[in-house]
C-alpha cells in the first residue's frame, strides 16, 4: 500500500482519537518511522523539501520575475548582484549567489542571463565597441522617451581612501642616496583606514555636496572627526559604518537627503537621469523605488566599461586621488612623519583637493569625453575603430579593382617613380605588383565563369 494511503488512516485513526502508527504500519507494510515523521510534518515528499528550501515563495518568486521584466522595460536590465540584493530584500535575509543561480534555472523560460559573470579579458575587449553602442542607444532612448533635458542628467559613484596612504606620485631622488633602497620609499603615516566618498557631478557642471562614509563600530559621528567643519564654508554629509564603505541604508540615504534635495528643485515636475555602476551593493529594490515614484531615471554602465564611459573615473577621481596624495605628503613632510594621520586629520586634506578638483570646468570635460553631454558616442566609438595602415608616401596608386591588363600600365608608372630598379627591394616590389595583378585577373575571371551544371 502505498505512503498516501498510509497518511490517510492515520488522519482518520488521529480523528478518532485512536492513533497508532504501529498498528497502520502493519497493516499497510510502511515503515513506521517514515510514516511517523511524514505525518508529524517532519519530512515530506521531494516537491515538499524543495519547496521548504526555497528562499522565496512561489508567488514571491512570480513577483521578482515580473519586476526584472519592469526594469528590463525601462532599460535598466539587473546585474546577478542586483537580483540577489531584491531577493534578500523580499526574504529578509541574505540570498546566495547559488540561489540567484537556481532562480535563474527556475525561470529559464522567462529570463536571460547574458554576461552575468566575469568575462575573459580578450572577449571583453572585442565586444566593448558592440556593447558601448548599446549603452549609447539605451541612453538615447531613456533621454528621448522622458525628454530629459541635459542639466538634468548626473553621474554617481563612489571613491575609496586610505586615510594616511600616499597614492603613487614621482619624485625626484638623489642619485646616491637611490643606490641605499631605504631611500626609494617615500615617508607616509601608513594609517590604512577606509574613509569612502560618494560623489554626484551634473551635466550643468555642478558638483553636489560630497558625502563621508567613516569607519566606526558605533554609529556615532565623532566631534573629533569633523573639527575641521565648518558648516558656514563645508557643504558636506557625514555616514558611519563598521567598514567606512557603502550599504544599503547608507546608499538610501544619500538619495533621499543628498541627491533628491539637491536636484529635485531645479527639476520641478521634470525627468532626471542618474548615470550609475550598476555593481554597487546599494543598487536594490528599494533604491529602484524610490527613483521611480520620484521621477528618476536609472541607467546602468556596461559591466567592467567605468573606465571609458563613467565622467567620474574618465576624469574626476584621478585629479582628486593625486590632490589628497600630495597634501599628505607635505603633511608628513613637515612632520617630518612624527605625527599620526588620523580620522580628524582627514577633512581638511580631503576638502582642499575635492575643492581644486571638482570644478566646474573639469565636470564638463568628464562628460564631453565620455560622450554624455554633448550626446557624441563617437567620441568613445572612435577608440575601437580599426584604422587603415598608414603608408610613407601616395607616389604610387593601385585601381581598387584592377584589371589584369592594368597591369603592365602599373609597372610603368612603378618603373618611373624608382630610380634603382636593381635594388632587391625594387624587384620584389615589382614582383609583388605583377603577382596581385595576375592573382585579381583569375578572381574576376572566376566570378564571369557560369555556376557548374548550368
Amino acid at each position: 500500500m502505498s505512503i498516501e494511503a498510509a497518511l490517510k488512516m492515520a488522519d482518520a485513526a488521529e480523528k478518532a482519537g485512536n492513533l497508532s502508527y504501529r498498528k497502520i504500519s502493519n497493516a499497510t507494510g510502511v515503515c513506521r518511522t517514515t510514516l511517523s515523521r511524514r505525518h508529524r510534518g517532519i519530512t515530506g515528499t521531494v516537491t515538499d523539501k524543495k519547496i521548504n528550501q526555497q528562499l522565496l515563495t512561489i508567488k514571491e518568486e512570480s513577483e521578482l520575475v515580473a519586476y526584472i521584466e519592469d526594469l528590463t522595460n525601462q532599460h535598466l536590465p539587473p546585474t546577478r548582484e542586483m537580483v540577489q540584493n531584491f531577493a534578500s530584500a523580499i526574504a529578509g535575509k541574505p540570498a546566495s549567489e547559488s540561489w540567484v543561480t537556481r532562480f535563474l534555472h527556475r525561470h529559464d523560460d522567462e529570463l536571460s542571463s547574458r554576461w552575468a559573470t566575469h568575462m575573459a579579458a580578450e572577449r571583453h575587449a572585442a565586444d566593448s565597441e558592440a556593447t558601448y553602442k548599446l549603452y549609447f542607444e539605451m541612453l538615447l532612448a531613456k533621454i528621448k522617451e522622458h525628454g530629459v533635458e541635459p542639466e538634468h542628467i548626473y553621474n554617481m559613484d563612489e571613491k575609496g581612501f586610505m586615510i594616511g596612504a600616499i597614492g603613487r606620485l614621482k619624485r625626484i631622488f638623489s642619485k646616491a642616496r637611490l643606490k641605499d633602497r631605504r631611500f626609494k620609499q617615500a615617508l607616509e603615516d601608513g594609517n590604512r583606514e577606509w574613509i569612502t566618498l560618494i560623489a554626484c557631478v551634473g551635466v550643468s557642471g555642478v558638483a553636489l555636496p560630497p558625502a563621508l562614509i567613516y569607519p566606526a563600530d558605533s554609529t556615532k559621528v565623532q566631534s573629533s572627526w569633523v573639527s575641521d567643519i565648518d558648516a558656514r564654508k563645508h557643504h558636506v554629509y557625514i555616514a558611519v559604518t563598521p567598514s567606512g564603505w557603502s550599504n544599503d541604508d547608507v546608499a538610501i540615504a544619500w538619495l533621499q537627503q543628498v541627491f533628491d534635495v539637491a536636484t529635485k528643485a531645479t527639476a520641478r515636475s521634470k525627468w532626471r537621469l542618474l548615470v550609475i555602476n550598476g555593481h554597487g551593493s546599494h543598487i536594490t529594490k528599494r533604491f529602484l523605488t524610490y527613483c521611480h515614484n520620484n521621477k528618476i531615471l536609472v541607467a546602468v554602465f556596461p559591466p567592467h566599461s567605468t573606465h571609458t564611459l563613467q565622467p567620474l573615473d574618465v576624469v574626476m577621481f584621478k585629479p582628486l586621488a593625486t590632490k589628497y596624495s600630495k597634501n599628505l605628503t607635505q603633511r608628513a613632510s613637515k612632520s617630518k612623519g612624527l605625527l599620526p594621520v588620523k580620522k580628524g586629520d582627514f577633512f581638511s586634506l580631503f576638502w582642499d583637493a575635492w575643492t581644486s578638483s571638482f570644478t566646474e570646468n573639469n565636470i564638463y570635460k568628464a562628460f564631453a569625453a565620455t560622450g554624455i553631454h554633448p550626446l557624441e558616442p563617437d567620441v568613445v566609438l572612435k577608440r575601437f575603430t580599426q584604422k587603415q595602415p598608414h603608408t610613407t608616401s601616395s607616389l604610387l596608386e593601385l585601381p581598387v579593382h584592377p584589371a589584369g591588363q592594368d597591369w603592365r600600365k602599373v609597372v610603368r608608372n612603378f618603373d618611373d617613380i624608382v630610380k634603382d630598379k636593381t635594388s632587391e627591394e625594387a624587384s620584389a616590389m615589382r614582383h609583388t605588383i605583377h603577382h596581385l595583378s595576375l592573382e585579381n585577373e583569375l578572381l574576376q575571371h572566376e566570378k564571369k565563369r557560369p555556376p557548374r551544371g548550368s
